[in-house]
């Protein structure tokens, strides 16, 4: 993610440089249209708030448990409503988030340690609706900040799978918080954007099945960090 990270950063900064001098594109973008439509792709890590209870300390089978983000992907519709100068309202729904967690038990056995790994999928519906400020453009780019709240049901939740292979169950609702920044490039026939962005949730998602693999784990919370690409016209 960090290799990913520092290759979006240098293509903005060379593609932004290049971008100072020519001639502005898509003049009036904001004012001429109060609405704008677009799409969303995205690469995602669906990373976690994990909170260990104090009895995982005294068992005499699961050692430690670690929960590891795996790589996803976003695919959303924007709606950006123009609200002033340098403000926008913007919503991405539908929003679908493909990603996975992975548990890592740490147990002891008769023969010695060893790690059991369980995979939890989700696939996010959700709603953000966030606020967003932007900077004054300058040449054909400009940069902007978000903030706002999201909702999201996860399509394919295991909250209601009785099978003894599933170790750990998530909730299907989950809410939070979103904070982002990003640039703007006014290109000849649309605005294209890449973006960086963090979501918190802030309601409690683990279904405790009173099994010693939920026992060891007081709480978790979702905290998704993507980079995404919109285009706009």
């Amino acid at each position: 993610m960090k290799r990913i990270f520092i290759i979006v950063f240098l293509f903005c900064a060379l593609f932004g440089f290049s971008q100072r001098r020519a001639n502005q594109n898509l003049k009036g973008f904001d004012e001429n249209k109060k609405i704008h439509f677009g799409f969303l792709l995205g690469l995602n890590y669906l990373g976690n708030n994990l909170s260990v209870n104090n009895s995982i300390y005294t068992t005499d089978t699961i050692y430690s448990v670690n929960v590891k983000p795996s790589p996803g992907f976003n695919l959303g519709v924007i709606t950006d409503i123009h609200l002033g100068h340098q403000w926008d309202l913007r919503t991405l729904f539908p929003t679908l988030i493909f990603g996975q967690r992975d548990f890592e038990y740490l147990i002891k056995t008769d023969q010695g340690l060893f790690i059991d790994k369980r995979q939890a999928e989700s696939t996010y519906l959700a709603l953000p609706v966030e606020f967003k400020y932007k900077s004054e453009r300058y040449g054909n780019w400009r940069t902007y900040l978000t903030g706002g709240a999201f909702i999201g049901y996860d399509m394919v939740s295991q909250k209601n799978t009785d099978s003894d292979i599933v170790v750990v169950r998530l909730d299907r609702w989950d809410y939070g918080y979103t904070v982002g920044f990003g640039l703007e490039f006014f290109l000849e026939y649309f605005k294209f954007s890449p973006q960086i962005k963090w979501d918190k949730g802030i309601r409690n998602i683990l279904i405790n099945d009173n099994t010693p693999f939920t026992n060891v784990i007081d709480g978790l919370k979702s905290q998704t960090f993507t980079i995404s690409f919109t285009f706009e016209g």
